[in-house]
């Protein structure tokens, strides 16, 4: 898949208004969504900002084979799209505290990273965590930094050339996340009948099963299968179809008892946009360049002039 770098540097100087309302409609839930959770959570315990200020460490939620969101480099370095993000908020929090923070890299999984929320243990996860409603009554979320939707990844070669081809097909799917993709396609006459579902817990695990016939195909964001595949030891060996059935918004998840840190957090995603760097970490996690490239949507498009708040 290739892309056009010119475009992908190139904002839209207009966007069709009736659209826009329509995509500002549901790109702001989430924000919104995120916000009532941490209003409510006032008074419920140290907000997280205080607390990174009084230990003088910001622990981060990292993926360590979520590419291009995140992951660890050959030289063990921690990159990503969702990592550099992190970093770019960490940063803030360190201004606002006005000391040095430390910042320490915690690796999570699908699995993980909500309870590692929960019990403490990380104060932010990046990755290519989507807003939910079932997400929003445990944890807030920043302002949401990206926009994707399901895919599956298949053999090139195989049977499976359509998504209703997938009726009863061995499906893989991320645990603590992809439950509720498979679910819906099933609730939703999509994939009928179902197969059986297999639930992997991080995403290795789970493109190894499809590699030796475990499985006939794994689901989840579609960017992570481009960078999946991308990395894999034959590429070409596989096919991912992006079935367009949904679109959701993707966020970092934080603690709900942390006004303090959410209005810092956000404020750093927003000067992303604003400042266009947010399109500099696009070009270089998912422009032409890139052993993943990935077209820039009208959503993101829409995500990106939406969240240029003005001062």
């Amino acid at each position: 898949m290739k892309n056009d770098r010119k475009t992908q540097n190139r904002m839209p100087s207009s966007i069709d208004r009736r659209r826009m309302l329509a995509l500002s409609t549901g790109i702001g839930v989430g924000t919104l969504l995120a916000g009532a959770s941490s209003a409510n959570a006032q008074g419920a315990g140290e907000d997280t900002f205080d607390k990174i200020k009084r230990t003088g460490e910001f622990n981060l939620g990292a993926r360590e084979a979520a590419p291009p969101y995140g992951f660890k480099d050959k030289d063990g370095n921690w990159n990503g799209f969702a990592t550099e993000i992190a970093r770019a908020v960490h940063a803030a929090v360190q201004t606002e505290a006005g000391k040095p923070i430390k910042l320490n890299y915690i690796p999570v999984t699908s699995q993980t990273r909500i309870p590692l929320l929960q019990n403490g243990t990380i104060d932010m996860e990046a990755g290519a965590t989507v807003v939910t409603k079932a997400r929003v009554k445990v944890v807030s979320f920043a302002v949401s930094h990206f926009v994707s939707s399901t895919a599956f990844i298949v053999a090139a070669d195989g049977p499976i050339k359509k998504l209703e081809d997938l009726s009863g097909k061995r499906l893989g799917y991320p645990s603590g996340g992809g439950e509720g993709l498979v679910k819906a396609l099933i609730d939703t006459g999509r994939i009928k009948p179902p197969g059986p579902a297999i639930g992997f817990p991080d995403h290795p695990q789970g493109f190894t099963a499809l590699e030796t016939g475990s499985i006939e195909a794994y689901v989840t964001e579609g960017p992570l299968l481009y960078g999946i595949s991308a990395k894999s030891t034959n590429p070409s060996k596989w096919k991912i179809i992006e079935p367009n059935v949904d679109g959701f918004q993707q966020a970092m998840p934080i603690r709900p008892d942390g006004v303090k840190f959410k209005r810092i957090a956000d404020l750093a995603v927003v000067d992303l946009f604003r400042s266009g760097e947010w399109q500099k970490l696009y070009n270089k996690y998912f422009g032409s360049g890139t052993t993943a490239p990935l077209p820039m949507s009208e959503l993101l498009r829409s995500l990106a002039v939406l969240n240029s708040w003005p001062d």
